[in-house]
């Protein structure tokens, strides 16, 4: 997203507790990121990103810690250099490490508690053994929370299997393994949290927290989640089906302020949908869930 673009939110910006600069692609690309950070900083409480950790060197460190960023994740495919780099071809493993550890010393030396850096981790068929690894890996880096989160969002069919729900004769084995998982974390004072390992069909909550939260892409479109971001141009493997992905923008910035497309009806309608149905709600009423949310694994996670 240029300045120019994210200069239209700060009116907006005081209105939440988070602001988290992240989208499909790498954060630290962006030449204004840090101009971003400092606004955000100034208009809210929390500013945060997610970043697969390949461009963390001591200027880029230096330059989140003298900006005050609150959170940065680091996004891991498996806790060994053979499962991470072969599920995110071009990223190298140990080097993500190494640059881990050396934000870890400067914030040491800079006695600075922020940013909070957590391991956004996500579980895969192929990867779900080596949990126990990945607790290993944050307590040697200085990672203190390890976010195990799924493959939701599936564009290739040999990533189907993967999916730890599509594998539903080893679910309860999954789940053993998640909290033997978390208890080992915990013993070593890290926080580690998953989400299910199974669907849930009658579920009406999402992790995305589309009911409170938005999402505003490089081109200025106001989404509800960066599943729904008209920026991506894919279909998706849902139960086994090769469905398109359904879009939802209620509003460009370019056009109309963040609060004159917050108010819209349509997106009002959208998120009371969210806010006012039950945990789980019955077969009946599935018909009522909006189009792009129907064929969403988001949701069905919850």
């Amino acid at each position: 997203m240029p300045l120019d673009l994210f200069q239209k939110l700060i009116p907006f910006i005081h209105y939440t507790g988070l602001i988290h600069l992240q989208g499909w692609g790498e954060p630290l690309l962006n030449p204004d990121i840090y101009e971003m950070i400092r606004i955000s900083k100034e208009k809210t409480k929390c500013v945060g990103l997610t970043t697969n950790g390949t461009l963390l060197n001591e200027d880029t460190i230096r330059r989140l810690l003298d900006n005050n960023v609150d959170i940065v994740g680091i996004s891991l495919a498996g806790a060994t250099a053979s499962s991470h780099n072969s599920l995110r071809p071009g990223s190298d493993f140990d080097m993500i490490l190494s640059n881990l550890r050396l934000l870890s010393r400067i914030k040491e030396k800079q006695n600075s508690r922020a940013p909070a850096i957590h391991l956004a981790y996500i579980m895969l068929k192929s990867n779900i053994h080596e949990l126990e690894q990945i607790v290993q890996i944050a307590q040697s880096v200085g990672v203190a929370q390890i976010v195990a989160s799924n493959l939701s969002l599936i564009v290739e069919p040999k990533l189907y299997g993967e999916a730890l729900f599509n594998n539903t004769d080893t679910t309860d084995r999954y789940y053993e393994l998640l909290e033997k998982t978390k208890e080992y974390a915990c013993r070593n004072d890290i926080v580690f949290s998953y989400g299910r390992a199974d669907l849930n069909r009658h579920s009406m909550w999402c992790s995305e927290n589309v009911g409170r939260a938005c999402v505003v892409n490089v081109d200025g479109e106001v989404s509800p989640c960066v599943f729904t971001n008209p920026i991506l141009k894919t279909d998706r493997w849902f139960d086994n089906r090769l469905l398109p992905l359904k879009n939802a923008s209620f509003g460009n910035i370019r056009e109309e302020t963040l609060s004159e497309i917050w108010h819209k009806k349509e997106y009002v309608k959208f998120r009371n949908f969210f806010n006012t149905a039950a945990p789980n709600i019955s077969e009946k009423l599935l018909s009522s869930v909006p189009e792009p949310c129907i064929h969403c694994y988001k949701r069905l996670l919850g």
